[in-house]
């Protein structure tokens, strides 16, 4: 568990990963999705504001994907990263949860809050490990990332 948020964190991604991956081999696992999350604006604020205010950031994005992504095992698997593994109903729900939440950042983009740049990807039919999935995911929310900062 991270300490500072209270979810699982890359340890427990870690684990989850191996798992998974031995259920993707073996073709039990059909239906996964992840989505990438990281905090735009934390160096900003933990330059100008200190750490303490970083650390608040932090709680406060976390608290916003797990608001949003309820139906999802949540990691934060760096300083201001966040996976999350969707399965099930949070599989099912994705892209709506997603459009939801890209207006939600929208929203705080103008009101100067919570900014976080999200990417997605779905397991698909030539994906042998999860690895493939996140650096798709991974590649979105870097372009998200750069879309959101030009404005």
């Amino acid at each position: 568990t991270d300490s500072l948020t209270g979810v699982r964190n890359k340890h427990a991604y870690s684990e989850n990963e191996t798992i998974l991956n031995q259920k993707i081999q073996t073709g039990e696992l059909q239906k996964l999705a992840i989505v990438v999350g990281d905090i735009n604006g934390l160096k900003y604020v933990n330059d100008t504001q200190g750490h303490a205010a970083g650390d608040q950031l932090i709680k406060d994005a976390c608290a916003l994907i797990c608001d949003y992504f309820r139906h999802g095992a949540v990691f934060r698997v760096g300083g201001d990263e966040f996976v999350v593994i969707l399965q099930g109903k949070g599989y099912d729900t994705m892209l709506e949860v997603v459009d939801k939440l890209n207006r939600k950042v929208e929203e705080n983009l103008k009101e100067n809050t919570v900014v976080i740049s999200i990417g997605y990807s779905v397991l698909g039919q030539e994906d042998k490990q999860l690895r493939g999935v996140f650096e798709r995911a991974d590649q979105m929310m870097y372009e998200n990332k750069s879309d959101l900062k030009n404005r």
